[in-house]
C-alpha cells in the first residue's frame, strides 16, 4: 500500500494560493472587497481605461471570472462602463468612488503584502515573483 502522494504541481500551488488569497482578503474584507476585485481596479488605475480582454490578458483570468469581479464593482458605482467605437466594444474606467476605494484598499493591501513578503523573506519573496511569471509564460 503506498503511503506517500506524488507532489503535485498544481495541488502545491493552489494550496499556496488559497493561504495567500485569504491574507489579501482578511486584510480587504474591511472595506467589502476581494482581492480579486482589488486586481481588477489596481489594473484599471494604472491603464486609466480597460476592456475586459485587457483585464483578462493582465490578471491571467478567464472571462466568467472578471465578469464575476466586475458585475459588484459596476453595480456599486466603482467602474464605469462606457462603449467604444463600436457596440462590441466596452472600455471600464475608475469613477471618482471607484478611484477613492481603490486608494482606501492601498493601506490593508500594503499591510497583507508586508506580512506575507516579513514571513516569507526577501529572498523568498523575490523568487515567488520570478517562478510566478515563469508559470505564466507557460500560457502566454
Amino acid at each position: 500500500m503506498k503511503n506517500k502522494i506524488e507532489p503535485c504541481l498544481a495541488l502545491s500551488i493552489r494550496r499556496a494560493d488559497r493561504i495567500i488569497s485569504q491574507a489579501y482578503n482578511d486584510r480587504l474584507s474591511v472595506l467589502g472587497i476581494r482581492s480579486t476585485q482589488f486586481s481588477v481596479l489596481r489594473v484599471i488605475d494604472v491603464m486609466q481605461k480597460a476592456s475586459a480582454k485587457d483585464l483578462q490578458q493582465h490578471l491571467s483570468m478567464e472571462q466568467p471570472t472578471v465578469s464575476r469581479a466586475l458585475k459588484p464593482l459596476i453595480r456599486d458605482g466603482y467602474i464605469l462602463v462606457s462603449e467604444g467605437k463600436n457596440k462590441k466594444e466596452k472600455w471600464l474606467m475608475l469613477t471618482p468612488e471607484g478611484k477613492s476605494l481603490f486608494d482606501q484598499c492601498m493601506i490593508p493591501w500594503r499591510q497583507a503584502q508586508d506580512d506575507l513578503a516579513a514571513h516569507l523573506g526577501p529572498e523568498t519573496s523575490q523568487l515567488l515573483h520570478e517562478l510566478s511569471n515563469k508559470i505564466v509564460s507557460f500560457k502566454s
